[in-house]
């Protein structure tokens, strides 16, 4: 064998090895983003594209090449990781907008190792070996005569120009996007165009169109049931991290999870069992944001951040026009999440966060449930008048890590170990915190004048981590899903009203500011407004944004799943509880009036429609 051929033996050997670590780490990859039979086409394709930029760059004659490969390599490895992490936590791959978001998440970093998957550190073993293999083949590559430079430019041009097309997909072919949605290249290419080019590309629509948008998917209410009925008291507004609803009225082990959130139901409480989270990527954040203001979130970040100094006239500006003062309690850093910078503009003028608190019972993320009601008594004691107040609990936050002193739940031997048991103990702290601050504010005097709304913002266990699926559907008796994933207590308690009352129509966050102005007498203007009042329509209906695909709903009787590539007939409709599959061809103009809901919301925001009362 002449030298010549010896090099293009070596050059191709040198490839092989490559071609072998790429595919270890491709396979990992859509094995943990949700393995289908499409995962080794799009193994061949990832490859393909990985090798072509190798190619392109190793037979170039480029300064710096090794360089330039090496942080094009490493980058996007780390976007693998990335969408791995978001993937398990989210059930969707991460966008660009998401890595705007990385601040918040550095403030929560026991939540990201506990998302953290052993397997996903595959996707950066390879790189140091891959860094090596390149230099040598670069080196081949410059004393192999076959290889013609400009033949190569030429083709990797192509293989470029395919990618955007494929990326694009202008026929709107349902096969490419699949490959859209889920080649890790052609995805992300994807989302970048979406994220510039798109967005310059879309028509901004006028007011008077989204104004009808509204007034056209909304309605306005069959009867005026329980209308004023909290008129003039204090209003108070829990927001209680990570709730769900299946906790409510059940005992684990023989302990009971929530004695004073079911006493509460039991007394004079609207008790709403049918309500569901439609948080966005801002996910606590987002839940307040959508309950203050009856407004979808993004679906790219949190609306803090995005829409921070827009004009609002949500549930704090109603509350001062009637002369109320506005307060807001969380205990944690206030720039979480952009609160200190965003509440101002949501018609809060109070804000206690760790800084302004005392500090001296930590547990997981800040302060404590119980010393931050405790304070958050001994501030509203004091308040001249009428007052609203809102407050963000905590110590129920993913990890769901507490002192073994404080756990009061017996755990059984088959669930040690597991978030699972980790969960049903912050819940039940929260709850006995929860019951305290009753208490406080029954010895203080301002029980009996308020109204108080306890909902949760968001899951506390999602079906595909950790296996909670496992552990939640042996303790529920049934498959656990979506319904359930979604599903969080609303709780409005209304003391010397008379009224017990359990509501089933579905309802979401976005209900709950048309829902408390009927009860609390409240003129409301609904050309803003994108959610009904549940205690008085027939028919609810809620969107989902985040940890199932964008499009997808529930309604009385009837939940939908929306297809990964984004196409309604390849979605699914089953029905809550029994899980029976359903024609989704009967749903599809809930899905219109949803997705004509969230583009009025986005555009009420994007375009700062709303004007200031």
């Amino acid at each position: 064998m002449d030298n010549g051929n010896k090099k293009v033996q070596k050059f191709f050997d040198i490839t092989a090895v490559m071609v072998v670590f790429m595919a270890v780490k491709f396979v990992v990859y859509y094995y943990l983003i949700e393995w289908s039979v499409y995962s080794f086409v799009y193994t061949v394709i990832s490859i393909a594209i990985t090798l072509g930029l190798y190619y392109s760059l190793g037979n170039s004659r480029m300064k710096h090449k090794k360089l330039i490969f090496g942080l094009v390599y490493i980058g996007f490895s780390i976007f693998m990781f990335a969408d791995v992490m978001y993937f398990n936590y989210y059930n969707q791959t991460v966008s660009i907008e998401q890595f705007w978001q990385l601040g918040n998440v550095a403030k929560v970093p026991e939540s990201f190792v506990a998302t953290l998957i052993p397997l996903s550190v595959f996707i950066l073993l390879d790189i140091p070996i891959v860094l090596h293999k390149f230099g040598k083949m670069a080196k081949e590559c410059t004393h192999i005569d076959e290889i013609k430079p400009r033949a190569g430019t030429v083709r990797v041009a192509a293989v470029i120009v395919l990618l955007l097309i494929a990326a694009m997909n202008p026929l709107k072919n349902p096969g490419i996007a699949k490959i859209t949605r889920d080649e890790f290249f052609i995805n992300h290419i994807n989302d970048i165009i979406i994220n510039t080019v798109g967005k310059l590309a879309n028509e901004d629509l006028s007011r008077d169109e989204v104004l009808r948008i509204v007034q056209a998917n909304t309605t306005s209410g069959v009867a005026h049931d329980l209308s004023g009925i909290a008129k003039g008291r204090n209003v108070i507004i829990i927001q209680i991290e990570a709730m769900q609803n299946f906790v409510i009225g059940r005992s684990y082990n023989g302990v009971e999870l929530t004695p004073n959130l079911n006493r509460l139901i039991s007394s004079e409480s609207l008790y709403f069992d049918n309500f569901y989270t439609n948080v966005g990527k801002g996910n606590t954040a987002d839940a307040e944001f959508s309950m203050l203001n009856s407004l979808y979130p993004g679906t790219d970040r949190e609306c803090y951040t995005l829409y921070e100094t827009n004009t609002f006239r949500g549930l704090p500006w109603l509350l001062k026009k009637e002369g109320y003062s506005t307060t807001a309690f969380h205990g944690y850093d206030g720039s979480f999440w952009n609160r200190e910078n965003a509440y101002p503009y949501q018609g809060i003028d109070e804000f206690y966060s760790i800084e302004d608190l005392n500090d001296d019972d930590i547990i997981g993320l800040g302060i404590s449930d119980k010393s931050v009601f405790r304070q958050a008594a001994d501030i509203l004691e004091k308040k001249d008048g009428k007052f609203f107040s809102f407050l963000v609990t905590l110590t129920n936050h993913h990890p769901y890590n507490m002192d073994e002193a404080l756990c009061e739940v017996p755990v059984k031997e088959e669930d040690e170990g597991s978030k699972f048991a980790s969960y049903i103990q912050t819940v039940r702290y929260t709850d006995d915190a929860i019951g305290q601050f009753i208490e406080d504010l029954k010895e203080k005097g301002l029980y009996d004048n308020s109204i108080i709304v306890m909902y949760g913002d968001h899951h506390g266990l999602n079906k595909d981590m950790d296996d909670n699926d496992i552990y939640m559907t042996r303790f529920l008796g049934k498959e656990y899903r979506y319904e359930d994933m979604f599903n969080i207590p609303l709780i409005i308690n209304i003391p010397r009203s008379g009224i017990n009352r359990t509501v089933s129509t579905v309802g979401g966050q976005i209900d709950i500011l048309p829902t408390l102005a009927n009860l609390l007498g409240i003129e409301l203007d609904k050309r803003y407004i994108c959610g009904q009042d549940i205690v008085n329509v027939e028919e609810g209906l809620v969107a989902f944004s985040a940890y199932i695909e964008d499009g997808s709903f529930i309604t009385d009787g009837a939940i939908y799943e929306m297809s990964r590539e984004q196409i309604y007939e390849n979605g699914r409709a089953w029905e809550p509880g029994s899980g029976r599959e359903l024609d989704a061809r009967d749903y599809v103009r809930y899905y219109e009036r949803t997705a004509a809901l969230k583009e009025a919301s986005r555009q009420l925001l994007k375009q700062n429609m709303i004007p200031a009362l």
